[in-house]
């Protein structure tokens, strides 16, 4: 009875030496009380273009106005309350993006990716336009503000079923992405020559 007794003693202190040893080489954990960051960002500033912001202002402004057919003109507007439900959907995806684009440590693209510069001449290298971001981070984010005030205004609209309103705010939401793709994207691209019966206009 002695000798077995011994022989679980030694047993159970070899199993406390082999867990104490595994204890010792596992990674060390994670102080109490440190949290894991509240975001981990994936996308870049391209991609939220061309996955959201791009996608979701795009529907807002095909959703309204006069289009010319063969038949005549046709009104398009929400009508039925999916349409509405639809068209606010892309409102809170395009308001949701902008507060996406401005979180510190989000870049604008891959290393050696090319933007597309088939749209608009004069189309600035991703690096550059990080650089122009980096120097200027406050302009950067007050952009992305204006693009959110015109998106949220379009929601506004949208709430009350407020066509022209939605229209109007149509506009200044094509002013705000111009506004920070003349700043950061394209600054040296030509001003788009605007005619009207023909003649040119606002060109000195």
């Amino acid at each position: 009875m002695r000798v077995r007794i011994s022989f679980v003693a030694a047993a159970a202190g070899f199993l406390l030496l082999a867990a104490c040893s595994k204890e010792d080489t596992a990674a060390p954990a994670k102080p109490a009380g440190v949290p894991d960051p509240p975001v981990r960002i994936v996308a870049t500033i391209q991609d939220l273009m061309d996955a959201e912001i791009d996608p979701a202002a795009d529907f807002l402004w095909a959703s309204v106005g006069f289009v010319s057919t063969k038949d005549g003109t046709d009104d398009k507007r929400p009508r039925t309350d999916k349409d509405w439900d639809t068209v606010r959907n892309q409102a809170i995806i395009l308001i949701e993006a902008t507060n996406l684009l401005v979180l510190p440590g989000r870049i604008v693209a891959t290393a050696g990716s090319k933007l597309d510069p088939s749209e608009v001449a004069g189309i600035e290298d991703p690096k550059d336009i990080q650089k122009a971001i980096d120097a200027n981070y406050p302009a950067f984010v007050n952009l992305a503000h204006g693009l959110h005030d015109a998106a949220a205004e379009i929601l506004k609209a949208i709430d009350a079923k407020d066509v022209p309103r939605m229209d109007a705010a149509g506009e200044k939401l094509d002013a705000a992405c111009e506004a920070c793709h003349r700043t950061f994207w394209y600054p040296n691209a030509p001003e788009p020559i605007q005619t009207y019966n023909g003649k040119k206009v606002g060109v000195n």
